[in-house]
């Protein structure tokens, strides 16, 4: 047990002084990295957004808190969270377009059960 730990620390070891040493090249992999493209359902279109008003902001923390709570469920891309106008606006994943609202009013829910007082805005509203 212990050589065959010896000799997977050596190979480790030598592969991290060929890549300090530049014998190593990670281009490929970050070109394959930063070429990757998200797919997207034709159901819903790259501006379908959520629109949320949330109460209890103070500070610039609780927007951040706001947005890594909101960033936290499966169904969001994205927020942007403004603490000045108490709104958040959310990419969510590509849903049915009917779905929108009750994604909406779900992520609402959480906020509020999180201690951020928060509402579903019309999109009249958010315009």
């Amino acid at each position: 047990m212990a050589s065959s730990l010896t000799v997977m620390h050596t190979a480790v070891f030598k592969s991290h002084r060929e890549l300090v040493r530049g014998r190593i090249s990670l281009r490929p992999l970050n070109h394959r990295l930063n070429s990757f493209t998200p797919l997207r359902c034709s159901s819903v279109g790259q501006d379908a957004v959520i629109t949320l008003h949330v109460g209890g902001m103070m500070c610039d923390g609780c927007a951040n808190s706001v947005k890594k709570i909101l960033e936290s469920r499966p169904q969001v891309l994205s927020a942007d969270v403004n603490l000045t106008s108490e709104t958040a606006i959310v990419s969510p994943v590509p849903v049915a377009p009917t779905a929108l609202k009750q994604l909406g009013e779900e992520l609402a829910r959480h906020l509020t059960t999180c201690g951020f007082a928060s509402s579903l805005r019309d999109q009249e509203d958010s315009s």
